[in-house]
């Protein structure tokens, strides 16, 4: 059985996140019994990430192992062809069968998009207007994010139930406006992220820059005294878009 990686940009909107769920429409799902029905073989895609229902991605990774000859362009055409317009394969090539999605990350590379003023509508399913009461200090904003930077325990920042290792690296994380797109956007870049850590660290620092009974010093708080159980807002999934991927060589 021949091993392939491929690279898949997809729209989350209309899917319950990548894995695998009973009774639930899924990217992984989609895409195996896509296979199923144009190869008439059945595969297992296992992905890098696990993104959240709603969630985007420009460069997800994906592998799974088959006993089919040849991987040439119009095979791909052709599961392209089959998936949902919302969903496109952008690369597919043989790999050892040592390589795992998961191992040998070097940095995953995350864009969360906050929209700064009501979104045109071919462009409203990737970013989040973030509309509560009071306006957002973003000069707060963008200094509560850089508490994030470095190596933290993040159990403040997941859900309850998470894996007992809540450590996490954020190598690099910081802010630029697309203005083309009426864009704030959130470059978070790390090796690995717990679930709805991203989403939670974007979440928390607008609640504070927005509060003026916060200081930036309750984030680091959080850091410094890890507890899941928090009332701060969790950050919508349509505005969080999976980059990229690099693996060591």
């Amino acid at each position: 059985m021949k091993k392939f990686k491929i690279i898949i940009s997809y729209d989350g909107t209309d899917f319950q996140g990548w894995q695998s769920q009973s009774h639930k429409r899924t990217i992984s799902d989609c895409l195996q019994k896509t296979f199923e029905k144009i190869f008439s073989k059945k595969v297992s895609i296992i992905g890098a990430s696990r993104t959240d229902s709603g969630v985007h991605a420009l460069g997800q990774v994906a592998t799974f192992k088959t006993d089919l000859d040849a991987f040439g362009d119009k095979i791909i055409r052709a599961w392209n062809n089959a998936l949902p317009e919302s969903i496109l394969i952008k690369n597919i090539e043989e790999v050892g069968q040592e390589f795992h999605p998961l191992k040998n990350v070097i940095q995953k590379v995350y864009y969360y998009n906050l929209f700064l003023s009501e979104p045109l509508p071919f462009f409203a399913r990737y970013g989040w207007l973030y509309e509560l009461s009071g306006r957002v200090d973003w000069e707060k904003f963008g200094q509560a994010l850089s508490l994030y930077q470095g190596t933290h325990d993040f159990r403040s920042f997941c859900k309850i139930d998470e894996e007992k290792n809540t450590v996490r690296t954020v190598n690099n994380i910081y802010v630029r406006k697309l203005k083309r797109f009426g864009i704030l956007q959130v470059v978070i870049k790390g090796n690995s992220f717990l679930h709805f850590q991203i989403r939670r660290m974007i979440g928390y620092a607008l609640d504070v820059a927005r509060r003026s009974e916060l200081s930036i010093q309750y984030i680091q708080e959080l850091l410094d005294n890890p507890e899941p159980r928090q009332t701060l807002i969790k950050a919508d999934g349509k505005g969080l878009v999976l980059g990229k991927i690099f693996y060591k060589r």
